[in-house]
């Protein structure tokens, strides 16, 4: 089964990511020039995490800086 950037989205909004900030993402803009910060950065690392059943360390989470680059991690992930 393959994720998709929706699916991704969803997960950030699970994870609480502010209305105002999940309105204006774009999928291949770093989430840090769109509002989303130090707090919310870990806080969607671990909710992909717990949602996706996949193992997520913190040196990978630092690579996702993109809503893409999380969909390609969780599909390499889940093949």
């Amino acid at each position: 089964m393959q994720t998709t950037a929706a699916e991704i989205l969803q997960v950030f909004k699970q994870a609480g990511i502010r209305p105002q900030v999940m309105d204006q993402l774009k999928p291949d803009v770093p989430l840090a020039l769109q509002g989303l910060d130090s707090i919310d950065l870990p806080t969607i690392a671990a909710a992909a995490e717990q949602h996706f059943k996949i193992d997520l360390s913190d040196a990978d989470a630092h690579k996702l800086r993109t809503v893409h680059d999380y969909v390609r991690f969780v599909n390499q992930k889940l093949k």
